[in-house]
């Protein structure tokens, strides 16, 4: 008869089937975890390059869909619309800055635009944003302090005619009908962070644990089924219903614990694969990967929860088994 402890940690192809399933869930769930983590924190890092205490007017919070219709003899007017150069999807921003509150680092002249460094292009681009349809000269490729790296700047010029989504000043100021903040908030409108949808993790999390569950508990009920004589052997020699108990919880532990290490290697491994494949599409490129304790914590939880839970059934059912009967192969 095989050793509980040799049991315990042993891997058959049934067994392996299930650690690879525990896995991938676990796999799917850390990657998940850590690519929002990293949003949070990629975003945070953003907000933290900015080198100004410049605030924000706007009428609206949605800033893309906002008009500021005042005017003020010391801020800058900023316009913000989605747009295309060279067919890559980016926002179009221009700024009108004629009393230099912010200093000259927008200055283009109008017939040229200053791209971000993600976009690759020649000396002529094609800039599509709103109605207009244009064919501008590439001035440079900068990495911007008040805005993220992918955005384009294009003359104000363009623009004519159109009221500015938002206007920055260098101290706060209050206007009836508007609200004044920090300009880090542009970066609402391009990330969405992990408290925006940490209900989803959780019920992504309980998804989880409930795939866990079934597979570990299908697992023992299988080899409960299987080992009836060896189990009646051991309560016949002295076995305890506890030592019986103690024995299927450790094997439901293993198993979810095993397929938990393992998921969790593969989906730091996927999280850095997704990293390096962002920015091939144009998308994210201030994005770093983060790695934060909890998420290896959720996982084990995930884990430890699904196989506790997974154990209860199979034990149950393992300590009603008949001596007599158990080693005659019937199962009650």
């Amino acid at each position: 008869m095989i050793s509980p402890l040799r049991y315990v940690v042993s891997l058959t192809r049934r067994s392996k089937l299930t650690v690879f399933t525990i896995a991938i869930v676990i796999m799917f769930v850390t990657s998940t975890l850590i690519i929002v983590y990293s949003f949070e924190m990629s975003n945070q890092a953003l907000v933290e390059r900015f080198q100004s205490n410049y605030y924000v007017i706007s009428s609206e919070e949605n800033l893309l869909k906002s008009r500021v219709e005042m005017h003020l003899d010391d801020a800058a007017y900023v316009w913000i619309s989605p747009g295309w150069v060279n067919n890559v999807s980016t926002y179009v921003v221009a700024v009108y800055d004629p009393h230099n509150i912010m200093g000259t680092y927008f200055g283009c002249p109008e017939d040229r635009v200053i791209l971000g460094r993600d976009i690759k292009s020649g000396s002529v681009v094609n800039v599509r944003f709103l109605d207009l349809d244009l064919n501008l000269t590439l001035d440079r490729r900068m990495s911007f302090t008040y805005f993220p790296d992918y955005w384009v700047v294009v003359n104000y010029t363009y623009f004519a005619g159109l009221k500015p989504n938002f206007m920055v000043v260098d101290h706060p100021v209050n206007v009836e009908g508007y609200e004044t903040r920090s300009i880090t908030t542009l970066t609402v409108f391009y990330e969405k962070t992990a408290e925006e949808i940490s209900f989803d993790l959780f019920l992504l999390d309980l998804i989880s644990m409930v795939v866990v569950y079934l597979f570990i508990n299908a697992l023992l009920n299988i080899e409960i089924r299987e080992n009836i004589r060896k189990i009646s052997t051991m309560r016949a020699i002295g076995s305890t219903k506890k030592n019986i108990a103690a024995l299927y919880l450790l094997r439901s532990l293993y198993v979810g614990s095993v397929g938990m290490l393992i998921g969790f290697s593969m989906g730091v491994a996927l999280s850095y694969l997704l990293a390096s494949i962002f920015p091939l599409f144009g998308m994210l490129t201030y994005f770093y990967i983060y790695i934060p304790s909890i998420v290896f914590v959720a996982d084990i939880l995930v884990a430890i929860a699904g196989a506790l839970i997974a154990a209860i059934g199979p034990i149950r059912s393992a300590l009603k088994i008949n001596i007599v009967e158990g080693m005659r192969g019937v199962f009650t």
